[in-house]
């Protein structure tokens, strides 16, 4: 009879789930810290989570949290856990099981599969640096979604110029409309030394306007 004394069911039935990865871990506590919303927080539905401002997420959060402070390392990590990028025009992230308050479902996400080809890269870089990097910045999911983080990478970074560049023109334009107020002030200022110049070499004339 294949159970355990006392009427326990065998191991395999009561044998608990892993805990969730230390990264989702750590992840779910930044979002979900009222402390740091103006960085990073849930999205109005709770269904995704965004990070609002990258660089001082990358430069404050991650070294506290992460022990790096690469923000392309950390957007592949979410990558191998399955999660997708929902706006194409900021870093909102969303996986069925990441939840605002379900903490519970945490443990349902789990690492992509690589590929045979993707293990074999993987082996061959492993090879050629003697050994293979730390979880939280190691492998991140193969080539191809390299790629297309780098070309979403790409896009935000151009749009960033493009709306740097409208700023600038807008701060040139401004500073033609001062110079152009400052040299028409200039200009009355010498028309007033001018004008008094000449007013002093006539001392009837001054009295006049002064009576």
């Amino acid at each position: 009879m294949n159970t355990r004394r006392g009427g326990q069911p065998p191991r395999e039935a009561t044998r608990t789930s892993a805990p969730p990865p230390p990264f989702l871990i750590k992840t779910y506590d930044l979002v979900e810290d009222p402390a740091t919303d103006d960085v990073v927080s849930w999205s109005t539905d709770g269904q995704s989570f965004v990070v609002w401002k990258p660089n001082e997420f990358a430069d404050t959060l991650l070294p506290q949290h992460f022990k790096h402070n690469n923000f392309s390392s950390f957007v592949r990590q979410l990558n191998t856990y399955g999660f997708r990028k929902v706006d194409p025009d900021r870093w909102e992230f969303a996986n069925e099981h990441f939840v605002a308050g379900r903490r519970d479902l945490l443990g349902e996400i789990h690492r992509r599969k690589p590929s045979a080809a993707e293990r074999s890269g993987a082996s061959g870089a492993a090879r050629d640096s003697g050994q293979q990097r730390a979880i939280e910045v190691g492998h991140y999911g193969g080539l191809a979604a390299e790629v297309e983080t780098l070309k979403r990478d790409k896009g935000l970074l151009m749009q960033e110029v493009i709306r740097l560049r409208q700023r600038q023109q807008a701060a040139d334009s401004e500073l033609a409309a001062v110079h152009a107020r400052l040299g028409l002030t200039e200009q009355r200022q010498q028309h007033m030394i001018a004008f008094l110049s000449k007013a002093m070499q006539h001392p009837a004339l001054v009295a006049q306007l002064g009576g």
